[in-house]
């Protein structure tokens, strides 16, 4: 009896050996390791596809571009954070001798389906490589040849002049880099491609920005929008922000809608700073 005892005993460690090896290689697999501990004096070190997707583990640290990164591999590239959850933290990149980004983010494609609203800020219509961040830091990224569709369309029950909106309509974003820029700080950022939306809020570069101070970026994305309102060259709709020495040149703003409002470098402004910025491009 002893040896039998001995024998299941024996049997049962051994699998559950086996089952907390297959537990950690699981984790090892699907968990992007980085160098560095995630502060802002020693971010997270961004080398490939995989590290910059799991971005989205931790919505709250701070990262630095170590490579250029090609995300092409990727055919859906969800957004990093959303209204409900959004990014908090920083991502930057060195400058080389040139005064130019070391690196840049190359090949997002994004596409956001049509879904039914579900409830205040939970929706997930934000589209860009970040849906949301409020309180964050982006310095010096570049996004070459963005691909971003939203077929989310901006809606209103009645004149939209008068505000007459349905539910969620100032929650759907469409842009390169950030979908909704909430008390954020973005400097010498800039981004090429299409926008191609039927969201509101849509830019080059940032759908929305809110409280938030933007410096010497551009856009050079054509950004083609069947929303309601706010369809910007370099920003969709901009509040209470300060924007200087930035400009939107080379591309195609366009939107569908006969109520909409639009413009080469922004749609609309309120209470905000524009200092030294420009645009050329074709708008329709």
């Amino acid at each position: 009896m002893i040896k039998i005892k001995n024998k299941i005993l024996l049997r049962t460690l051994s699998l559950l050996l086996i089952l907390a090896l297959i537990s950690m290689f699981k984790i090892n697999v699907n968990a992007a390791s980085f160098s560095g501990s995630g502060t802002e004096k020693d971010p997270y070190v961004v080398t490939n596809a995989e590290q910059f997707n799991a971005i989205r583990n931790n919505l709250s640290a701070h990262y630095k571009l170590g490579n250029t990164i090609d995300l092409s591999s990727i055919s859906n590239f969800i957004p990093i954070g959303n209204l409900d959850r959004p990014f908090t933290g920083s991502l930057t990149c060195d400058l080389g001798s040139d005064k130019m980004p070391k690196y840049a983010v190359k090949n997002l494609k994004i596409h956001v389906a049509k879904t039914a609203y579900i409830s205040e800020n939970k929706s997930k219509w934000e589209a860009g490589a970040f849906g949301a961040a409020k309180g964050a830091t982006f310095t010096n990224i570049y996004l070459l040849n963005v691909n971003v569709t939203n077929y989310n369309f901006g809606d209103n029950t009645g004149n939209v002049v008068y505000g007459d909106y349905k539910p969620g309509m100032d929650e759907q974003f469409s842009a390169a880099l950030i979908g909704n820029a909430k008390d954020c700080i973005v400097t010498g950022c800039m981004s090429s491609g299409k926008i191609d939306t039927s969201s509101n809020n849509a830019g080059g570069l940032i759908g929305r920005a809110e409280g938030s101070t933007i410096s010497n970026c551009y856009s050079t994305a054509s950004v083609l929008s069947k929303g309601k309102w706010g369809t910007g060259g370099l920003i969709g709709t901009l509040e209470d922000t300060s924007l200087t020495y930035s400009f939107y040149k080379g591309g195609e703003v366009s939107c569908g809608s006969e109520y909409s409002s639009q413009g080469m470098l922004f749609a609309s402004a309120a209470s905000c700073i524009i200092t030294d910025c420009y645009a050329l491009g074709t708008g329709l």
